[in-house]
């Protein structure tokens, strides 16, 4: 178990006066109790109580049943009758257990309501964690990285004309299980031609064909930790429009992931790539963010207008620019960041430039 972070949630209720910390987010949950697994968040639902002397872990028997509880954390598994009722939550044996502790005062890292309790906001100590990486989660990074490159290399060989987009994916998702990764961190997109031109498109059956865009989106689980990539193709014959927008928008990429350094402000980041979109015209076709962070719990860097984050060395960002034209296409690009010495980009395969592009000549 993590018994130095432990020690610091207790120190928080201690100084706070709080009865007990609840995490809710299964993710920090592992993290804390030494659990080196990888679910995605659908799979298992638990709460994790923490007291001035206890760890009390409230889940329902589906989950207990696909891990080992460490020694000296105390088991509450849920009633399956009151499990539906709830959602598939163990909320009930939650608050039965809060009122058997006699708890009243309950710290937490996010907004949560329980009837009859009194919950407060304190700060969240993995996000430091998240943002700078110790040196075992960098190692992670850098393998499931490596595994993405065999998986992208390995659906490029299987690649034609009239690939089904569905089929694709299915050759994405049984490569990511085949190089090593033990879970998809999400749903697999592959989309072709115009179907790019929508955010919310799910892969189906279009078949790839000449001068069709190619979004390619999927990201891998191991130990616990997660990776992203998305690339943006154009196969074949590109019509003029196509072309020169693909061509403006990586080099707009490739200009931001350039502009990333040692002392920028994330702020001062932002306000260089939109000036970037703007003088190409593109800013209506712009949808934010240009960093989302693949923590599994969505937590790290926010690079926005209002974000006073420093960047130096340690900091892990995960850069993307998206862009969706209405019926026409959509380019998306996504990548693994890590500012270490001279190396940056992760997730750059196969070229020698700054980013993994197939720049199209005019």
């Amino acid at each position: 178990m993590n018994e130095s972070l432990i020690e610091e949630i207790r120190k928080d209720i201690n100084e706070k006066k709080l009865d007990a910390v609840i995490v809710t987010d299964i993710y920090r949950i592992l993290y804390l109790l030494g659990i080196n697994a990888s679910f995605n968040i659908i799979e298992i639902g638990f709460y994790l109580l923490i007291t001035k002397k206890e760890l009390f872990l409230i889940g329902d028997p589906f989950s207990f049943s696909l891990l080992e509880v460490p020694r000296g954390v105390r088991i509450r598994k849920a009633d399956m009758i009151n499990v539906r009722k709830e959602g598939f939550s163990p909320v009930s044996e939650l608050r039965a257990l809060l009122t058997e502790l006699k708890i009243e005062k309950i710290g937490s890292f996010g907004d949560i309501r329980l009837a009859k309790f009194k919950t407060v906001k304190i700060q969240d100590p993995f996000i430091k964690f998240f943002l700078m990486p110790d040196e075992k989660r960098v190692s992670i990074i850098k393998e499931n990285a490596s595994i993405c490159e065999k998986v992208l290399e390995n659906c490029f060989n299987e690649l034609k004309n009239d690939s089904p987009e569905i089929s694709v994916r299915n050759i994405i998702d049984d490569a990511i299980y085949r190089f090593g990764g033990e879970r998809r961190a999400f749903p697999t997109k592959v989309i072709f031609g115009k179907n790019t031109s929508n955010p919310f498109a799910l892969s189906n059956n279009r078949k790839l064909k000449d001068g069709d865009t190619i979004i390619i989106n999927f990201g891998i689980i191991r130990s616990g930790v997660g990776v992203e990539i998305a690339r943006t193709y154009l196969w074949g014959t590109a019509d003029k429009f196509l072309k020169k927008t693909y061509n403006d928008i990586t080099e707009i990429y490739r200009k931001f992931l350039s502009f990333i350094s040692y002392g920028k402000i994330a702020k001062e980041i932002y306000k260089y790539v939109l000036e970037l979109i703007k003088d190409k015209g593109y800013e209506k076709y712009f949808v934010p963010p240009v960093n989302a962070p693949l923590t599994l719990s969505g937590k790290g860097i926010s690079i926005s207008e209002a974000s006073n984050f420093l960047i130096k060395e340690g900091t892990l960002l995960y850069p993307q620019l998206n862009f969706y034209f209405p019926g026409k296409f959509g380019i998306k690009f996504q990548d693994v960041f890590f500012l270490e010495g001279k190396h940056f980009n992760l997730t750059n395969f196969f070229t020698e430039g700054e980013i993994d592009v197939l720049l199209v000549s005019d």
